[in-house]
């Protein structure tokens, strides 16, 4: 009777996701939307679908709602939510949950499997996944899990070509099968599908032929629904603009064949047209614009075009730090910027008040990238030039001002501090690191030797030059 009202109690639930989300289609999705929509198929699922047991019931519940946080924090507060889902699903765990969602979790964040050896590993990520597979929990679900054992076991067993790929090619069409059911939710947020479908890609861009397929069963799957043709443009407009470059490669202009450039351009042009397509039905979704910069890249056009697109891009998100990285390639030397258009790219990120999360990061992006296109050498000297710290400075100070509660990025703070000589600066981030994380995350700086040689490494510098002041 319980789990009967459980599950309509979901069915409710998310009924009203659905009038939600076909209410607000018109309108940019919210970050909060989002969370309701992950917390929903994640603890939501759980409370009434998973193997409750007040033994267990609130780490696992602890578990999901960190593991729902992932999904919308930025990258350096996800990685330290990961280790809180590790510990609370090793609680559920060692307290007797066998829980499918609870297991997948601990298999891929709890400290304990990550020491076990390969083959063990390998027998509890496709156990974990399998079971989650047959489970009733919502079909993204299943998707993700598949594309993490997918994932984890190609990238161990790579050297090893025919035992592994029966097993992976087995996750990856799960993963299909599941992401294509998923699309057809239609409370599933535009961002969170699109999302999903370019994790789906990411995994099988290196298989034409497997990319190709997977791509068509998925525009099936939304030219028959019709109701959100945004989406299905978006994702038309990725695919074409990854068999783009696929048709190119990336190598300089001079090493590519004129079939290769042929391509290119009638692939872009696909990729393009379908863009501007999903925009005139879809001019809510910040992700068209974002798009949108890197196909004017490679189509060459003008600068005025790119910009127009990345103000809407940034108008309909204000946090839109993907597009601000689609832009600051744009102005790489290579394309069609300089180092100076960079930096002021740059220092507008950190100067703009509208802007937000990890925009004012791009200024340090700036630095970074444009240091790469140099030699070793130069690149060493790069980090001394007079005018990189008090950018980099600038950057993570206006950073912890828009975000007090996250740390993680004390870290690179330290490191760029450390490579631009500036040894004060690096002593008092390793301090705040030291009182924060209680230990400090070592290997962030390549283990707790080099921690160690870096700061006495500063200290003695600093008590040298304070020494010589006297």
């Amino acid at each position: 009777m319980n789990r009967a009202l459980g599950r309509y109690r979901f069915i409710v639930a998310m009924g009203l996701l659905l009038l939600l989300s076909a209410c607000s289609r018109e309108k940019p999705e919210m970050q909060k939307d989002i969370e309701t929509w992950n917390s929903a198929t994640l603890k939501g699922s759980y409370d009434s679908l998973g193997q409750r047991n007040p033994k267990w019931d609130k780490d696992a519940e602890d578990a999901l709602v960190q593991f729902a946080r992932t999904r919308t924090a930025p990258d350096d507060e996800a990685e330290l939510l990961s280790d809180l889902v590790g510990e609370s699903a090793t609680s559920a765990v060692n307290a007797g949950c066998d829980d499918p969602v609870i297991r997948f979790l601990y298999v891929c964040y709890g400290s304990r499997p990550q020491a076990l050896n390969f083959p063990e590993h390998e027998e509890m990520y496709c156990q974990a996944a399998s079971n989650l597979q047959e489970s009733a929990y919502p079909p993204i679900r299943k998707f993700y899990a598949n594309v993490e054992a997918a994932e984890w076991l190609w990238t161990r067993w790579n050297t090893n070509y025919a035992n592994a790929w029966p097993t992976v090619r087995n996750f990856r069409s799960q993963a299909l099968g599941d992401l294509n059911q998923a699309l057809g939710d239609k409370s599933l947020p535009e961002s969170e599908a699109y999302r999903a479908v370019e994790t789906l890609f990411d995994m099988i861009s290196d298989d034409t032929y497997e990319l190709t397929n997977g791509y068509n069963a998925l525009a099936a799957t939304l030219n028959r629904d019709k109701s959100r043709p945004g989406l299905a443009g978006l994702i038309k407009a990725d695919f074409y603009l990854r068999e783009a470059w696929r048709a190119r490669g990336h190598g300089y202009a001079n090493q590519v064949a004129p079939e290769g450039w042929r391509l290119f351009r009638e692939r872009l042009a696909e990729a393009d047209k379908a863009l501007n397509r999903a925009w005139a039905r879809a001019p809510y979704n910040p992700q068209i614009p974002t798009l949108m910069i890197s196909i004017i890249e490679g189509e060459q056009r003008p600068r005025s075009e790119m910009e127009k697109w990345f103000q809407r891009a940034m108008k309909l998100d204000p946090n839109n730090y993907q597009a601000c990285r689609s832009k600051l390639h744009f102005l790489l030397p290579e394309w069609y910027g300089s180092r100076d258009d960079m930096l002021a790219f740059g220092r507008e990120c950190v100067a703009s008040t509208n802007w937000g999360g990890h925009v004012p990061l791009i200024l340090v992006d700036a630095h970074s990238e444009f240091a790469r296109t140099l030699g070793a050498e130069e690149r060493r000297e790069y980090w001394m030039l007079p005018d990189v710290w008090p950018d980099i400075n600038a950057a993570y100070e206006k950073y912890a001002q828009l975000n007090p509660d996250l740390t993680r990025f004390r870290y690179p703070y330290a490191a760029y501090a450390f490579r631009c000589r500036q040894w004060q600066d690096f002593k008092a981030q390793i301090g705040i690191i030291r009182k924060n994380d209680m230990p400090p995350d070592y290997n962030y700086f390549g283990g707790k030797d080099d921690f160690d040689k870096m700061a006495a490494l500063a200290d003695s510098i600093d008590k040298g030059k304070s020494a010589g002041s006297h």
